[in-house]
């Protein structure tokens, strides 16, 4: 008996199918699942669970599928949320939304711009992400200097830990926890705790306005400095990002600040930045503002390769240089955060290894978010008290270890 007729003979009704490499083009996970199973309920996934574990089977957990790595060795089976969809609850009053993990973000993002709300979150190609996918990776987003990060809004969510108990994590509001939090390792756990079913976010008020302003450079390294000084200004924009070769902007490096708030509080507050820089800045006309955010937020991040540095601020210049044979004037850098990130096609092991020892030189750490082959440079090494709680995390979780191939 295959897989498929041993799953449906012990669980009757689950929606499975055969693996198709060709509905996952660009997808390398260095193995191939069995199966492909997409549960209806938190209960079904489950059980799903539980019968993996009982065959000796890995599960992977898919959302879009469009940010994974590569997976374990031995026999495993993708399990998919695409019909796990759908706001479920949505209280503007209260700025409170519930949705399937395998909801878009857009569709999310809509409804809560119909309200005039929104979800304040521009991590790259966040728009075609499932919410579980993309609070599972939780990868940074330059808006956080506004608004936080996403570990902060997440404020309650449904889990199926590896052993098949469903978890009720968080609530419906920002302060719902007594004790330990259970729900902020889940949040950038990248499906190693258990599959997130449904997630409650919190919204915010769409801004009264928007300005976004730029400063054009012939190089990344030449706008460092006046993006560090915008981070100390008695105004803090909701951005601050040094962007290489934007094609928005005909080619050009620039410093692009986003400033949100009622018109004459964005005025101000222009003043006050251009006041601490000691020069004018070029707000982008209206036709302009959508392609140049939208390159911004993807810069680097869909490629088949890519990496993210995190150094001090005031290491920047120096990582930025040690960074220009990985392609450094194609990067996105988050000068507030002091995070780099940087994607291509051909980026070679070597030049990462070489630009992980400058990283670590500094004080700073390396990590690989997606890599399209099996030589793949090694991930950030973490101390040994750093490995050891993720490793009584996933104990306590996945005691059975089921979600092994999600782990890299």
């Amino acid at each position: 008996m295959n897989l498929a007729r041993s799953l449906r003979a012990s669980l009757p009704g689950v929606s499975t199918r055969e693996w198709d490499q060709s509905d996952h083009d660009g997808l390398w996970l260095g193995g191939t699942p069995e199966v492909l199973i997409s549960p209806v309920s938190a209960q079904e996934a489950s059980q799903i669970l539980t019968w993996a574990g009982q065959e000796g089977l890995g599960v992977l957990p898919l959302g879009s599928g469009r940010h994974l790595g590569p997976v374990g060795r031995g026999r495993f089976v993708a399990l998919e949320t695409s019909l796990l969809s759908g706001v479920d609850e949505y209280e503007p009053a209260d700025l409170t939304i519930t949705s399937g993990a395998g909801t878009s973000f857009s569709t999310v993002d809509s409804t809560l711009r119909d309200n005039g709300q929104w979800a304040p979150f521009d991590s790259p190609g966040v728009t075609e992400r499932s919410i579980g996918g993309f609070v599972s990776e939780a990868s940074h987003s330059p808006l956080w200097a506004g608004y936080g990060s996403l570990r902060n809004h997440v404020l309650g969510a449904t889990l199926v830990a590896g052993d098949g108990r469903v978890l009720r994590l968080g609530g419906k509001v920002v302060k719902n926890v007594a004790g330990y939090d259970l729900l902020r390792p889940v949040v950038g756990g990248q499906g190693r705790l258990g599959i997130l079913t449904s997630v409650c976010l919190r919204a915010f008020p769409l801004p009264a306005h928007e300005r976004v302003l730029v400063l054009k450079r012939a190089r990344v390294m030449d706008l460092i400095e006046p993006a560090l000084l915008a981070g100390t200004a008695p105004v803090l924009p909701v951005s601050i990002v040094l962007v290489g070769q934007l094609a928005a902007l005909s080619g050009s490096s620039a410093l692009v600040l986003r400033l949100h708030g009622a018109e004459s509080t964005v005025d101000a507050d222009q003043s006050a930045l251009e006041k601490h820089l000691g020069m004018s800045l070029d707000p982008l006309a209206a036709d302009e503002v959508d392609s140049c955010l939208v390159e911004v937020r993807d810069r680097g991040g869909l490629e088949p390769r890519c990496v993210e540095v995190s150094v001090l601020p005031s290491c920047l210049s120096k990582v930025v240089a040690a960074a220009e044979e990985v392609g450094a004037a194609r990067a996105v850098i988050d000068s507030y955060a002091g995070r780099l990130r940087m994607g291509s096609t051909d980026m070679s092991v070597d030049a990462v290894a070489d630009l992980r020892g400058a990283a670590e030189n500094l004080g700073g750490a390396l990590r690989v978010v997606r890599w399209d082959s099996a030589s793949r440079p090694q991930d950030t090494l973490c101390r040994n008290a750093e490995v050891q709680l993720a490793q009584r995390l996933e104990s306590i979780f996945d005691p059975g270890g089921v979600l092994w191939p999600a782990r890299q």
